[in-house]
Parts: structure tokens; C-alpha cells; sequence
């Protein structure tokens, strides 16, 4: 998962706030120039509204991505059977336990869920 850090960068990276924060410092030069006693409220202003809007913006990538990555691993945990041991018997083993040897009884539709070598197949 990416860190926070990660979706501030991206949100920084819009044009319309880069924008807004060019126009801030402006505001701020020319508001002290005109006004030197409070000149330079209206542009700190637009600057902290950025920054609030950046804050926002990141949070919800960051909570869209860490729920799409929870999602992510739900969705890969499956549970297949599997023929497993010296007497072959048949068990239903979730898919991140594997070990090598292990026989997949796969039916059309699954999707393989390891490197394997295909024993016996059937086109149908």
C-alpha cells in the first residue's frame, strides 16, 4: 500500500492548486504593498484553504486505497481441493497455504492460483 506521503505528493500535482497557490503569493506581494497592516491576510488565507483541500484530498486517496487493497486480498483468499499427503487424501486447503506437491482439482472457470504444472486436462 502506499504511504500518506504518497497521496499528498499526488494531490499537490494538480494544476488548479498550483495555480491557486501562485495567485496566494501574489495576493500576499501585492497586499503588503498596498496595505503593509493586514495586506497579507487574504492571501495566507487562500493558502490555508489549499492546504486544507490538499489535507482532504489526500485522506480520501489514501482511505481509497487502503480499502482497495483490503478488498484486494479477500478476494485472493480462496479455499480449493486439494490431494495432499502420501495416501492422497483429499482436503480443502486455502490458497496462500500451498506447499509444493500439492494437487489442485481445478474446474473450468477457477483461476490457477499458483505455478503449476498441469497434469491431466480436458478440453471442453
Amino acid at each position: 500500500m502506499p504511504p500518506f506521503s504518497e497521496s499528498i505528493k499526488e494531490a499537490l500535482n494538480d494544476r488548479i492548486l498550483l495555480i491557486l497557490a501562485v495567485f496566494a503569493v501574489l495576493s500576499i506581494i501585492t497586499g503588503m504593498v498596498y496595505n503593509p497592516r493586514n495586506g497579507w491576510v487574504e492571501g495566507v488565507s487562500i493558502f490555508i484553504a489549499v492546504f486544507v483541500l490538499v489535507l482532504i484530498t489526500s485522506l480520501n486517496d489514501w482511505s481509497k486505497d487502503k480499502q482497495f487493497v483490503r478488498l484486494q486480498s479477500i478476494s485472493r483468499d480462496e479455499n480449493l481441493p486439494v490431494v495432499r499427503g502420501k495416501h492422497g487424501q483429499m482436503t480443502t486447503v486455502n490458497c496462500w497455504d500451498f506447499v509444493v506437491g500439492d494437487v489442485i482439482n481445478l474446474n473450468a472457470g477457477d483461476r490457477v492460483p499458483a505455478d503449476c504444472i498441469i497434469i491431466k486436462s480436458a478440453r471442453v
